[in-house]
């Protein structure tokens, strides 16, 4: 069990898309809905009824297609496959609903007396301030939004100034709205972002404790087996305190036929240090010695599930056996005793990679079948364990599924 600290970017991401859409569908829908009625009924005595109620049977399709739209994204849950596309689709919804709105103003401006423009306009900005409280967890969303509908109508204001008495003070009023919507939208986007990141973070401690007190309890158990075992069959290697090579053999052997028998996964880590003849020739095996029993520590810390062993599995490899890790699951760990090692900063000053202590990983992934033997998985880890040399050693490597 690795416990993350943080939300992932494209986890977080892929949640404000989906509380956007669960949650600002409805609202703003249905307030541009209520908008158009308005509309229709302010401006009935004034308008062309044809194109009056033309203009408004195309606002509601065009409506209804973007409820159609995040309705759809959310029952396929396309706003996790291709977040990027559902966020774009849903940006330009908002810009064409957007410009529906100061068109239509600007075009009605020349029509209707000044006391039905100054009515269209508060109309409008009570959409938008309908829109801010649902729509800003994308902040894009909502500033496309006002930047559409808004913000032309007050330069439109601004620019015919002579055409009505108030429209400089209008066009002034509507730039300061939208500069004030701007600050609040910021401000409920950060608390959304932060109200998402405290509920992820306080589920997944939830989850990863509950798995680890289920973990804790079976391992518990199975450690007090485990030491009568080492103890009995001399399995330990006395400078670590870990399993030696003939514990890997007999775990990992086990392993594969439970594996077998539930056609699951088994992981290997197979784990070199990095230059370390080169730190026992500089600092002398006593100093080595101690590097050693140092990583040990480090490498049960990495490891946390039950059934998951620890071993040296001779002069500085160890091996770590992850019963029912998929190669995510084991790349995650090795990611973790990475971070460990090179968190602990023991000096390496011979060391060719880094002035430091690192270690280079080989990590293998089976579903094992009738003829694989223990030797078959560590082999393939040994060749990943040589490519992460290759690679300049201080990585990590893993094995083709093939």
């Amino acid at each position: 069990m690795i416990y993350q600290k943080h939300i992932p970017q494209e986890e977080l991401f892929a949640a404000q898309l989906e509380l956007l859409m669960q949650h600002g569908r409805v609202a703003t829908i249905s307030s541009n809905m209520v908008g158009v009625l308005a509309v229709v009924l302010l401006f009935w005595t004034f308008a062309d009824i044809p194109y009056l109620l033309l203009w408004s049977a195309g606002v509601l399709i065009m409506l209804l297609a973007r409820s159609l739209y995040m309705s759809n994204a959310l029952v396929e849950r396309s706003y996790l496959s291709k977040p990027r596309r559902v966020y774009w689709n849903l940006i330009i919804g908002s810009a064409v609903t957007g410009l529906v709105w100061s068109s239509a103003y600007i075009f009605a401006a020349q029509y209707v007396p000044p006391t039905l423009q100054y009515v269209f306009i508060l109309l409008i900005v009570i959409i938008t301030a309908i829109s801010v409280g649902v729509t800003v967890i994308i902040r894009e969303f909502f500033i496309v939004y006002l930047f559409t509908a808004l913000w032309p109508i007050a330069w439109y204001c601004l620019v015919n100034y002579w055409e009505q008495p108030y429209n400089m003070l209008l066009g002034l009023l509507l730039l300061a709205v939208c500069a004030l919507f701007v600050v609040v939208c910021n401000w409920i986007y950060m608390s959304f972002r932060n109200m998402i990141s405290l509920n992820w973070e306080r589920e997944a401690m939830s989850r990863e404790l509950g798995d680890l007190t289920g973990s804790l309890r079976d391992r518990n158990r199975q450690l007090q087996d485990a030491r009568r075992q080492l103890t009995d069959l001399a399995n330990v290697d006395e400078l670590t305190g870990l399993g030696n090579r003939r514990l890997v053999n007999k775990v990992l052997q086990e392993e594969i036929n439970r594996a077998r028998r539930a056609g699951t996964e088994v992981s290997v880590i197979l784990i070199d240090v990095d230059y370390f003849k080169n730190y026992n020739d500089t600092y002398g095996h006593p100093a080595g010695d101690a590097v050693l029993q140092q990583l040990a520590d480090l490498m049960q810390r990495a490891t946390s599930r039950a059934g998951e062993v620890v071993a040296r599995y001779g002069g500085e490899e160890f091996i770590l056996i992850l019963p029912g890790a998929n190669r995510y699951s084991a790349k995650r760990t090795a990611d973790r005793l990475k971070e460990l090692v090179l968190e602990e900063r023991i000096t390496h000053e011979a060391s060719s990679v880094a002035d430091i202590i690192t270690v280079s990983q080989g990590i293998a992934t089976v579903v094992p079948d009738s003829e694989m033997q223990p030797s078959d998985v560590i082999d393939l880890a040994d060749a990943a364990l040589y490519s992460a040399k290759d690679a300049g050693r201080n990585a990590i490597a893993v094995a083709s599924p093939d």
